[in-house]
């Protein structure tokens, strides 16, 4: 089956495609709030490392799940609705952080601006879904995380520089997040869904137990979230070995180059890379990714220059490029007609590994040697990409 077909970049800025693009704004906003989220955390609330971990762990964790039980119904709502409302909500929350100085507030802004984000992405998977056949859905997906990534490039420049100007970059935040907004304006036309056969059950929990009872899904979401684990928030957990390890200077220094080569790798190669990515080489691929997070992990534990960290945060880069399609890939194949939303908002769940490495790390870098959490990475890393590769190369056959 040809799995790439190129596209008309011109058919993604009319009618109901240009939820893609749009998508740039809310990531951009995110990627600039998150470039200085652990000195906002440090500086304001004086939050010691390992209470940092399970601050951003925390919210994290709680949104992912509660984005599972909301994903259940997706598929039953408007997603033109959906799309703006979380859009708004992002605006909101965004303006509301620097209002408050209780910690608790901030954790609740935080739990429903990560639960938004996460309800505007799966909504986004689907229109992706439902607008393109298979055969151009790699290219559309490598350019949204073009779009994505470079969204990750930028943003950090914007929130730093607007914090060292003395200005705070949730404003900037706001007002980005709330230009999806001019979705509405645009003409929003969903195809319809093919009718699904019965299935027991309604609502939540008769999707639920759909979910719950493939076989196929439970190993995917295991090995999602083992892998997320080691890539989901890496810039997270590499800020905070350098809080640990790394004078204040230091760290601004390195997780600027971190996340600029993050995603300046991701611009450059994503629709070079990520279109190529095939089900009938699924398990060439993932060998790949796994290869380049080892030699990207190792080079972050031993980094001594910023062309070291410039050198390896590429390479691991390549590996996020690689997964991202082949998630998409796995996951669609497994979703049954008319709950591609509520298969897709399952996804999610890679965030509980996200959200467990910032906890897992600071426990580990407030007591023991730093080379003790690299191990844990390639377990992680080890286990997660064995059931992918096992797995994900039948369903491919």
């Amino acid at each position: 089956m040809a799995v790439f077909k190129t596209i008309r970049t011109s058919s993604l800025f009319s009618g109901s495609a240009i939820v893609v693009p749009l998508s740039f704004f809310p990531t951009l906003a995110r990627a600039a709030f998150l470039s200085y989220f652990l000195i906002f955390l440090k500086e304001k609330f004086a939050l010691p490392v390992d209470e940092i971990g399970l601050f951003v762990g925390g919210f994290i964790l709680l949104s992912s799940l509660i984005s599972l039980l909301f994903g259940a119904v997706l598929d039953k709502l408007s997603i033109k609705a959906l799309m703006l409302t979380s859009s708004i909500i992002q605006s909101t929350v965004y303006m509301s952080l620097f209002l408050f100085n209780s910690l608790t507030l901030v954790f609740v802004l935080c739990l429903l601006l990560n639960f938004a984000y996460l309800t505007l992405e799966t909504s986004v998977r689907m229109c992706i879904a439902r607008l393109f056949p298979p055969q151009e859905t790699s290219s559309v997906l490598s350019l949204k995380y073009t779009l994505t990534n470079t969204a990750y490039a930028l943003g950090p420049l914007v929130g730093l520089w607007l914090n060292r100007q003395g200005v705070s970059p949730l404003l900037f935040c706001s007002v980005s997040a709330l230009f999806f907004v001019l979705v509405a304006a645009s003409p929003f036309t969903m195809p319809r869904v093919v009718e699904q056969e019965n299935v027991e059950g309604e609502g939540v929990f008769g999707s639920l137990a759909i979910m719950a009872k493939d076989r196929n899904l439970l190993k995917f979401t295991i090995a999602s979230v083992l892998l997320a684990g080691v890539f989901g928030q890496f810039h997270i957990y590499v800020g905070q070995y350098l809080i640990t390890t790394h004078s204040t200077a230091q760290m601004y220094e390195i997780i600027n180059v971190v996340f600029v080569t993050n995603a300046l790798t991701s611009i450059l190669l994503q629709y070079l890379i990520g279109r190529r990515v095939a089900a009938e080489r699924f398990r060439v691929w993932i060998a790949g990714c796994i290869l380049a997070f080892v030699v990207g992990l190792i080079g972050f534990a031993f980094s001594q220059t910023l062309y070291a960290w410039i050198f390896f945060t590429a390479i691991f880069t390549v590996g996020e490029i690689i997964i991202q399609p082949l998630e998409f890939f796995y996951i669609t194949r497994l979703a049954p007609a008319g709950m591609k939303g509520a298969y897709y908002s399952s996804q999610n769940l890679t965030y509980l590994g996200a959200a467990s490495t910032p906890v897992v790390c600071g426990f580990i870098l407030a007591g023991l040697n730093p080379l003790y959490f690299l191990l844990y990475l390639m377990v992680l890393l080890l286990v997660g990409g064995l059931i992918f590769y096992v797995e994900g190369g039948k369903l491919a056959q």
